[in-house]
């Protein structure tokens, strides 16, 4: 198993414990500019189908159009089936060699998990401060996604539908140093603050 499959995956559950806690405030507002929790919730129901179906495993979803859909009526339900798509999907040989073609440009499916994990832990972020719920992201994944905006091309995550323009970041001389530079620096890089 590649580093960047047993990142995704671990993302993924963690995006999944974090939906499981959502109860019945699918319409609270997110940092997310215009979605609330359960239009985050499509939107990464997308991405994770995505990356299944550029394996053969479903069909090419509009990740960008109405989240809402793609969330459903039980949008834990729906998350489950495209997290099982995934596993599905990427559990067979030779599947992380697959040529991925996307917006983002021509890549393995391997390289192209590695930039899904970037999304998928971000939302959890999203989700976490919509719920008020303590953000406890693990560490190494948190340095992962920041290790890959460091070599990530502007020009593919910014304008409508996208990544917002980049914050100067603030730290707080109180943060834990490590784990809060780390997640500072990811979340100046998608134009979020962590106050």
């Amino acid at each position: 198993m590649s580093r960047n499959l047993r990142t995704y995956t671990a993302v993924v559950f963690g995006f999944e414990h974090v939906v499981r806690q959502v109860g019945d405030r699918w319409d609270a507002p997110t940092p997310c500019a215009e979605w609330d929790i359960r239009q985050v919730t499509g939107h990464t129901i997308g991405v994770i189908s995505n990356v299944a179906a550029r394996t053969g495993v479903g069909v090419i979803v509009d990740q960008f159009g109405d989240a809402a859909v793609l969330a459903g009526d039980d949008p834990l339900a729906s998350l489950r089936a495209a997290r099982n798509r995934y596993l599905e999907a990427t559990d067979r040989p030779g599947a992380l060699a697959t040529p991925v073609m996307s917006r983002l440009g021509n890549m393995t499916l391997d390289r192209y998990i590695a930039v899904m994990a970037c999304d998928t832990l971000v939302h959890t972020w999203d989700l976490r401060v919509a719920l008020d719920l303590p953000i406890a992201l693990e560490p190494t994944l948190v340095r992962f996604v920041r290790d890959e905006y460091r070599i990530r091309d502007e020009a593919t995550m910014r304008g409508p539908a996208m990544y917002a323009a980049p914050l100067p970041q603030h730290l707080d001389a109180d943060l834990d140093a490590d784990l809060d530079a780390d997640l500072e620096e990811v979340l100046a890089y998608t134009g979020r603050t962590s106050c």
